[in-house]
């Protein structure tokens, strides 16, 4: 994902911190459908019931019209709700999710994906814990991909090979194994200056995804201490810069309008 530079400003208050009951009923208390009207580059954030929250689109057509959208729920332990439908298209992109304005080395959340659909046999839609390392004007993206919908094995896109990314090895976390990737990506930093350049994504992604509807653990520490070996040279110290969220990011499809949905909580451990 290209994602524009925006300062955050905004303070973050109660952390995310208990675990669904989805015996509840549930219902949503805000609703995003444009939520970079006042930033004009598809990336917006804030805070609900003092939890952070951050969304992007790569295109604002799909936002304009409410055709993707975010929801925020009011009950305690139910935290957000994604749908989309995608015009056909290749290219497109959209994620968001709620986590913290600062992200951390070593932070331990629970989740639990009550739904999670997708109409497409090509493009998948990921749950991943993704942020931003910011060591000075060095800007770092990473994702902890740790469920999808869609076939088959998610590999992330080589774009400068015009190929799927090759493997760097693995890291083992929470009983699971997950392939390591290193893909260099141009466009808008988050960090520094906000100019169009070249910056590098770290991807760990589970070789099979998670079963929705139970509650699983997800440990970011494992991950950025592989990361940080020298053979992929992480900034660890530019984590707590920028922010740090468990996001769902869908893909448009050239073939369909991309449909589908998330309903996702999370707490930390």
């Amino acid at each position: 994902m290209k994602t524009p530079l925006l300062a955050l400003s905004l303070a973050f208050g109660s952390l995310l911190s208990l675990t669904p009951n989805t015996t509840l009923a549930a219902s949503i208390g805000k609703t995003i459908c444009d939520p970079a009207a006042d930033s004009d580059n598809g990336y917006g954030s804030g805070t609900y019931r003092g939890h952070f929250y951050s969304w992007f689109e790569l295109s604002q057509n799909n936002i304009k019209s409410c055709d993707v959208k975010i929801g925020f729920y009011n009950d305690a332990g139910r935290h957000y709700r994604a749908e989309w439908n995608m015009a056909k298209s290749w290219g497109e992109d959209a994620i968001g999710g709620l986590g913290w304005e600062n992200g951390a080395r070593y932070r331990k959340i629970g989740y639990n994906v009550g739904e999670l659909t997708s109409n497409s046999n090509i493009q998948k839609a990921l749950v991943a814990l993704y942020g931003w390392s910011c060591s000075g004007s060095n800007s770092q993206e990473y994702y902890v991909v740790d469920s999808w919908k869609g076939p088959g094995k998610f590999v992330p896109w080589d774009e400068n090979a015009g190929a799927p990314a090759i493997s760097k090895g693995t890291v083992n976390a929470n009983g699971a194994t997950y392939d390591v990737y290193l893909v260099d990506r141009n466009g808008a930093q988050y960090c520094g200056n906000g100019d169009s350049r070249q910056f590098k994504q770290y991807w760990s992604v589970r070789r099979s995804p998670t079963s929705t509807g139970s509650n699983q653990e997800l440990d970011f520490g494992p991950h950025a201490n592989r990361w940080d070996n020298s053979d992929l040279g992480f900034k660890t110290n530019g984590i707590a810069n920028g922010y740090q969220i468990l996001a769902i990011e869908v893909f448009g499809d050239a073939n369909l309008n991309h449909k589908g949905a998330v309903d996702l909580s999370l707490w930390l451990r």
